[in-house]
């Protein structure tokens, strides 16, 4: 009986069973990705983490619970905060 694999993981940089490399992911990181400006949430409605980012205008800080869709926003103040890490009620 032979084993057949019912998926395909393809890591960049890794040798592919054939002997070749397997160069086929592009990893480049778009650059407004990169820089965009974040805050980490624990969304205390359905107990759970993630991240909201920072708006296309940059004035505040704007994201969804991923369970139940609640929305948060925080506005971005001239002396604001360090922090990085909040509560959503």
């Amino acid at each position: 009986m032979t084993s057949q694999r019912d998926y395909i993981l393809d890591i960049e940089g890794l040798a592919d069973p054939s002997g070749g490399r397997s160069d086929t992911v592009d990893t480049t990181v778009d650059a407004s990705k990169a820089e965009k400006g974040w805050l980490a949430v624990h969304w205390r409605c359905c107990h759970v983490y993630s991240r909201i980012y920072k708006t296309r205008d940059g004035l505040a800080y704007a994201g969804r619970c991923p369970k139940c869709g609640k929305a948060v926003r925080a506005k971005i103040a001239p002396h604001g905060t360090s922090a990085r890490f909040f509560e959503a009620m």
